[in-house]
């Protein structure tokens, strides 16, 4: 097991233009709602029991270190998962790292295969290198199905041996409603999973991994001259979220698995089909928003509602 693992300086390249305006218009509502409902959290639960409204097909908060379900909606039923399928990913290439299989700091030139995977990329290109923690960069932030699938070849020689191992190790851990048809989370019509599932997975990265928690971390990732943000935009903004993964499809909606700690207390928001928009950075605002709602909830109940529970009976004026 290793103790630490430094986590390298992402800039990589020359910055280009990032995806969202410089001018950051779409952060100001986020920061300013996250604002209101973190002041206000405790006003508003002093008068209700009840979570606030989740706009999401399915979820599920869950205590990372105890594994007790907090919230649920529908979530022992499976869904399309879109890149959330890179946890499974990331999680068999955490244990070949473990292993003393790869090393962070190992350079290889991209296969043919992973260059030639479409969707989302963290823009590998032929004959220039990266290194392996690089790759991991590039599925946690940008989301690159490249990374990913060159990730698969390196850990297992190949995408369908890999898929086997990935669907051998849902099983092991306990995700009884999960089916994994590629390491990417590219469209399957059986690419499924449940948020208790997602929620077992999270949990088992986070108590085996801690090592490689910080790579959920970053805001942005720049390779090959292409700097890229991470689509949780929960991530570096609010201070007490430590990821982890973001997903969307048509089919799946948007999509994201948000960890927080606070007070050494480690929540897991699981939140699946969260109504999508034409417009991809408005729905992952929005699946941000819901994960955040859901998340300070779960920290409120967790760390103060239970000392004082004459505050269920309070009224708000």
């Amino acid at each position: 097991m290793l103790a630490s693992i430094p986590i390298p300086d992402t800039n990589f390249g020359p910055s280009t233009p990032k995806y969202f305006s410089s001018t950051g218009w779409w952060l100001f509502p986020l920061l300013s709602l996250a604002a209101i409902f973190l002041f206000c959290a405790p006003r508003a639960a002093a008068g209700t029991s009840g979570l606030p409204p989740i706009d999401a097909r399915a979820y599920i908060l869950m205590n990372a270190d105890t594994g007790a379900i907090i919230a649920t909606k529908n979530a022992y039923r499976p869904y399309a998962i879109a890149s959330i399928t890179k946890l499974m990913t990331l999680y068999l290439l955490f244990k070949d790292i473990d292993s003393g299989h790869l090393q962070m700091d190992q350079r290889f030139v991209p296969c043919r295969t992973a260059l030639q995977t479409r969707g989302s990329s963290m823009f590998m290109h032929p004959g220039l290198p990266f290194t392996v923690a690089q790759m991991i960069l590039g599925m946690t932030v940008p989301s690159g199905n490249d990374a990913a699938v060159e990730a698969a070849h390196l850990v297992a020689g190949s995408v369908s041996a890999f898929v086997t191992k990935m669907n051998q190790t849902a099983r092991k851990i306990g995700m009884l409603s999960t089916t994994y048809y590629d390491p990417d989370g590219l469209p399957h019509p059986n690419n499924m999973s449940s948020p208790y599932d997602v929620a077992v997975l999270t949990r088992t990265i986070m108590t085996q991994f801690p090592q490689f928690m910080p790579f959920f971390g970053h805001k942005n990732f720049t390779y090959a001259g292409i700097t890229s943000p991470n689509p949780n935009l929960l991530v570096g903004r609010v201070p007490f979220i430590t990821g982890m993964k973001s997903g969307y499809t048509d089919a799946a909606g948007h999509c994201l698995v948000a960890t927080g700690t606070q007070d050494g207390v480690k929540l897991i928001a699981v939140i699946l089909g969260v109504p999508s928009f034409h417009n991809e950075r408005r729905g992952f605002w929005k699946a941000s928003w819901q994960s955040l709602k859901l998340l300070d909830w779960g920290f409120a109940r967790t760390l103060w509602l239970p000392a004082a529970p004459h505050l269920e009976r309070t009224s708000a004026p």
